[in-house]
């Protein structure tokens, strides 16, 4: 009897600023993917059939000839039919990108019209008015100095809260809006649409790791978040007015102030975004779900059920930092970078999760990890440092120069998007 032969798994272009997360869960969803990203670190190395380095400066962004032929590149080394492309971060300021790739793949995402009227302080919030939700008191010049204290400055097209200062202590730089400092818990809701409903996957509480130049930088997040009815009920209900409004489609994140008697819409990320590690299982994996609902406007019915608790964590380098040749990453460890990568002070180093069977639990190991991560490589650079002084003096002090300069433009610059990431 003649054996018939598997079928080819088709394949995903991937593109964002950092593509782990989303090759994963492409992946466990049975897809082939093919990353363009600004790093190929390790763990995207492992999860990607093959995976392109963007070219350029990261502190430019993406930038279209070389996403271009990184993507050109991908999908000469594609061992089956490309399915389309899926794109992360990296997108919020320059949507006309997403035309662009719509020219040779088909988008598996939103369009540039849909998230340029998202990404337009003027158009979101003015929409939002006119259906109703709840948000934040925003304008487009300066407020009153007398008032400044309580308004924050906003990048256009920002990601990740790197963007956002006081207003009047902040300097102006791109193109900004101002928006009133509310108080409250920073709660995002995951959801996954196609352009009239929307399904919510679940609830997950953020938190920020300031430093002294980005005092809103997103830290990590941990699900479930603990919410009353109302609240939810609220949020749901914004969520369901606003996909519908803005046609979206696909995985998206919505961020809401939540203070127990409101709770204020602040964005829409119409993209898989920063809490995907801590939502994504082999069971459901969220890349499936969004390739359903773009290409076939199928939402599951209910949203997956996930044990316990989990959450995740960005890790930032307290001081410049090179990574250790030997290092041993646990296996809660995410986005690894390579060996001898020197990691400017306040970029990040990777991404530390946990699970656990609470919430508390979850964010305390989350935070215990990122301690551990720190205090293993910091330790770990200071005994290579008096290895190099005591054994090979100069000509190991000089390689490390070198390599510094060969990775300057890798995490030296990244940029952290929520998260996106």
């Amino acid at each position: 009897m003649r054996r018939s032969l598997p079928l080819k798994r088709p394949a995903l272009l991937i593109a964002a600023v950092t593509g782990r997360a989303i090759a994963q869960s492409a992946r466990r969803a049975g897809f082939v993917p093919l990353v363009a990203d600004f790093f190929a670190d390790l763990d995207t190395q492992g999860a990607a059939h093959a995976c392109r380095k963007l070219e350029g400066d990261i502190a430019r962004g993406i930038e279209w000839p070389s996403l271009s032929r990184a993507l050109e590149a991908l999908a000469a080394e594609s061992p089956s039919p490309i399915l389309g492309l899926v794109y992360g971060s990296g997108f919020e300021d320059r949507p006309k990108l997403l035309t662009g790739i719509a020219k040779s793949w088909p988008l598996l995402g939103n369009d540039e019209a849909t998230v340029a009227y998202l990404k337009d302080h003027e158009s979101f919030f003015g929409e939002l008015d006119r259906l109703g939700v709840a948000h934040p008191a925003t304008a487009s010049k300066r407020p009153a100095m007398g008032g400044a204290s309580t308004w924050l400055v906003k990048r256009k097209g920002g990601a990740g809260g790197s963007h956002i200062g006081v207003s009047g202590t902040a300097r102006a730089r791109g193109r900004l809006y101002y928006q009133e400092r509310v108080e409250g818990r920073a709660i995002s809701v995951l959801f996954v649409a196609n352009g009239r409903e929307a399904r919510l996957l679940g609830f997950s509480e953020q938190w920020t790791a300031p430093s002294k130049q980005s005092p809103w930088r997103y830290g990590g997040a941990v699900r479930p978040a603990r919410l009353a009815a109302a609240e939810e009920e609220a949020m749901t209900s914004a969520v369901e007015r606003a996909t519908f409004a803005f046609k979206i489609n696909g995985l998206a994140s919505a961020d809401f102030m939540v203070d127990g008697q409101s709770a204020l819409l602040l964005e829409i990320n119409p993209r898989p975004g920063a809490t995907l590690d801590i939502f994504d299982s082999p069971a459901s994996p969220l890349i499936g779900l969004h390739v359903d609902a773009v290409m076939e406007a199928k939402l599951p019915r209910a949203a997956p059920s996930l044990e316990g608790a989990m959450g995740s964590a960005i890790v930032f380098a307290r001081k410049p930092v090179a990574v250790p040749l030997a290092m041993s990453w646990p296996v809660w460890v995410g986005d690894r970078p390579r060996p001898g990568e020197i990691i400017d002070k306040n970029r990040p180093i990777c991404t530390v999760w946990a699970r656990a069977g609470t919430k508390a639990r979850a964010k305390s190991l989350v935070e215990a990890r990122t301690k551990t991560v720190l205090a293993c490589i910091e330790s770990k650079c200071r005994g290579d440092y008096r290895e190099q002084n005591g054994q090979k003096g100069g000509r190991e002090r000089g390689l490390a120069r070198g390599a510094a300069e060969r990775q300057h433009q890798g995490r030296a610059g990244r940029q952290i998007d929520h998260r996106g990431r």
